[in-house]
């Protein structure tokens, strides 16, 4: 298939009447929103190229004419939601995490995207492991570095010392975070009336930088 696709016949004619060219869409970009949903909905290891293809009213080679294989679509829909959230440096990146959370109870589909297949991922062999392993690394990295930023020098000093097992302590308030964060969405998929994830998340950074901030 070609990477864009007519999205209706013909457009009315232009004042010449020559045919006016036809509408267009991005078809790599259809099939990936497409198996965004599939895989959220059903899970990686239950949709297969062909379930995507039939979506579209394509045949699997036009899918993988555009991302090789299913493995390579997985890896693009899941830099999908990154490409579109990327994070500031410093200690606002401690904002920004309640800013995402917010916004992640404005979109469903891929707050449930990301649930499901960092839960599959789990699994052996599952194709998502990697990409979510380092996901987890770098942002238990850059929460670390955010929640330094906010203490005062001695307070600092204190959180970025490692302890007997080489992990500070704001490495485990970084991972502590993540787990709430990751843990509010599927709270919130089963009941969303029940969990403001902005609101938690913002109650868990201030009770953990507070309490940094009290310790030698």
């Amino acid at each position: 298939m070609s990477e864009t696709t007519p999205a209706a016949d013909i457009r009315p004619a232009d004042d010449d009447g020559a045919p006016a060219p036809r509408k267009r869409v991005n078809r790599r970009e259809q099939i990936l929103r497409t198996a965004a949903d599939a895989f959220a909905t059903q899970g990686f290891n239950n949709t297969s190229l062909a379930d995507i293809a039939a979506m579209l009213d394509i045949t699997p080679a036009g899918v993988l004419h555009h991302f090789g294989s299913k493995h390579a679509l997985l890896t693009a829909v899941l830099e999908l939601r990154d490409d579109t959230d990327p994070a500031p440096e410093g200690s606002r990146m401690l904002d920004h995490l309640v800013a995402t959370a917010q916004r992640n109870a404005e979109r469903p589909g891929t707050t449930q995207l990301y649930a499901v297949l960092s839960a599959e991922s789990a699994t052996d062999s599952h194709p998502a492991q990697a990409w979510f392993r380092e996901r987890f690394t770098v942002l238990r990295q850059e929460i670390g570095d955010a929640v330094l930023d906010r203490l005062d020098p001695r307070a600092r000093a204190a959180a970025s010392a490692p302890g007997p097992d080489g992990r500070t302590r704001a490495d485990e308030a970084a991972a502590a975070i993540i787990a709430v964060m990751d843990g509010l969405q599927v709270q919130w998929l089963l009941d969303p009336e029940a969990v403001d994830m902005a609101a938690v998340t913002e109650t868990v950074i201030d009770a953990l930088v507070a309490r940094l901030s009290d310790q030698d």
